[in-house]
C-alpha cells in the first residue's frame, strides 16, 4: 500500500544522514509504540517493526462513516457502524486506519505527551488517504478547505497546541487546499468524550460549538473537518451541524482513526 510506502521512506542522502546521525548522538528518537531506538532514515515515528502492525482500513470501507467493512466489498454508502451510529451533516468520511496500535500509541503520544514528532507522518498519511478515497471529488481546489475540529481556550491554554490544527496544517499543504482555524469555535468546555457512552457523548456537546468569522466564506465550497479519532461521530455531527446553519452544505471528515 501506499502508506505503508511513507513508513518506509527511501534513504536520504548521505548529508542529510549525516545531520541526522549526529542528531540522533545528542537526542536519539526512539519508537512512539515499542520504545526502541529508530533507523537513521526512518519515518521518525514507528520502528519497521511497529509500522508493519498498523491496521490499515483499505478499499474495502464505507464512505459515509469511513470504517472498514468486509473484505471484497469494495466502498459501500452505509455499514453496521453508521446504521447504529449514523454521522449527521456529514457526506463523506475517510479514515488512516483503526484506532488499533500502534497507531494508538501516535495519536496519544501527540496528544497528551506532547511528542510532535509524529506529525508529519500523519499528516502525509492522512493527505494521501484523502487522495485515495477522493474525498475532495467535485471541488476544485480553491473551493476546498481542512478546518480542524477546535478546543476550548480552557483546554488549549492546558496543552499548549491542538493536534488536530497541527496535523491540518501540514496535511494541506501536501493537498494543495486552505487551512482555517477561523470557521469554528469551541464556546464551552466539555468533558472528555472518550469518558463516556453514546447519549451522553451527543448531549455533552450539545451548544459546545459557534461559527467563527470565516465560516459563512465556504458556503459554496467543500469543509474537510479534521480531528484524530471519530467514534460515534458525536464531535463531527456537532461541528457539522454548527457549520450547516450558517450555509456549509457539503461537509466531510477526515480522521486519523477510527474507533
Amino acid at each position: 500500500m501506499a502508506y505503508e510506502a511513507l513508513l518506509t521512506p527511501p534513504a536520504s542522502s548521505w548529508l542529510r544522514q549525516a545531520a541526522q546521525g549526529a542528531a540522533g548522538l545528542l537526542y536519539p528518537p526512539h519508537c512512539m509504540a515499542c520504545g526502541h531506538p529508530l533507523e537513521v532514515a526512518g519515518n521518525g515515528a514507528l520502528c519497521a517493526g511497529c509500522a508493519r502492525l498498523v491496521p490499515w482500513i483499505g478499499p474495502d470501507r464505507c464512505r459515509r462513516c469511513g470504517d472498514a467493512v468486509g473484505q471484497g466489498m469494495g466502498v459501500q454508502e452505509s455499514c453496521p457502524s453508521c446504521e447504529t451510529h449514523p454521522p449527521v451533516f456529514v457526506k463523506a468520511v475517510c479514515a488512516i486506519a483503526e484506532y488499533r496500535e500502534p497507531l494508538r500509541a501516535l495519536i496519544l503520544g501527540v496528544k497528551f505527551a506532547r511528542t510532535l514528532q509524529a506529525v508529519p507522518l500523519l499528516a502525509e498519511l492522512l493527505a494521501q488517504r484523502v487522495r485515495d478515497t477522493r474525498l475532495l471529488d467535485g471541488f476544485p481546489a480553491e473551493k476546498a478547505v481542512l478546518a480542524p475540529v477546535p478546543m476550548h481556550g480552557r483546554e488549549f491554554a492546558v496543552r499548549g497546541f491542538n493536534q488536530a490544527e497541527e496535523v491540518a496544517a501540514l496535511a494541506a499543504k501536501h493537498l494543495k487546499v486552505a487551512c482555517s482555524r477561523g470557521l469554528l469555535r469551541k464556546v464551552r468546555a466539555t468533558r472528555p468524550q472518550a469518558t463516556l457512552g453514546h447519549e451522553a457523548r451527543r448531549t455533552n456537546l450539545k451548544d459546545a460549538f459557534a461559527p467563527g468569522r470565516k465560516a459563512a466564506r465556504w458556503a459554496d465550497g467543500c469543509v474537510i473537518l479534521v480531528d484524530d479519532v471519530m467514534t460515534t461521530g458525536s464531535t463531527a455531527g456537532e461541528c457539522a451541524r454548527t457549520l450547516y446553519a450558517q450555509g456549509v452544505k457539503d461537509i466531510r471528515l477526515a480522521v486519523l482513526a477510527r474507533g
